[in-house]
């Protein structure tokens, strides 16, 4: 399955903020500018994955967008279901095709996409980050500092 644009630059969206500092906002511009989107699409997928409950968004002069909870609770299956249509891969009415009453291509189909996202429901948007100081070195963020306490 290929994903859509859309479900890509949502992804991208989402690994930014789950790298930023606990609690700290980030605006759609500095979203569109690191992965070079347009910014009116940013704002569409913004949008769309605050609706569904991923990010908050606060609106106003200190305002910003950030992960509305934390990323090891953000499953993956579970966010492509919500940005892709996985219900219809196969459109074989929209088609006329002869075959669609005796054909079990759909049926399989159906049954490779419940194998696709049993395995993306496996992971969350944590190990997509799991690498913190790579990823963060990729995007040209600040690696985070981690303090140990002396005893």
């Amino acid at each position: 399955m290929q994903l859509t644009l859309f479900t890509d630059y949502a992804l991208r969206t989402l690994v930014f903020l789950a790298l930023q500092p606990e609690q700290q906002l980030s605006t759609i511009t500095e979203v569109a500018d690191r992965f070079s989107i347009s910014r009116n699409h940013v704002v569409k997928i913004v949008h769309q994955l605050g609706m569904k409950g991923y990010i908050e968004t606060i609106r106003g002069k200190h305002g910003g967008i950030r992960l509305a909870r934390p990323s090891q609770d953000i499953n993956l299956g579970d966010l492509i279901a919500d940005m892709e249509n996985v219900s219809c891969l196969l459109d074989c009415q929209r088609e006329g095709c002869r075959l669609a009453a005796g054909c079990r291509f759909q049926s399989i189909m159906r049954k490779a996409m419940r194998a696709f996202m049993g395995v993306l429901s496996e992971f969350t948007l944590a190990d997509l980050v799991r690498d913190e100081e790579r990823m963060c070195g990729l995007l040209g963020l600040e690696i985070p500092v981690t303090l140990v306490s002396a005893e």
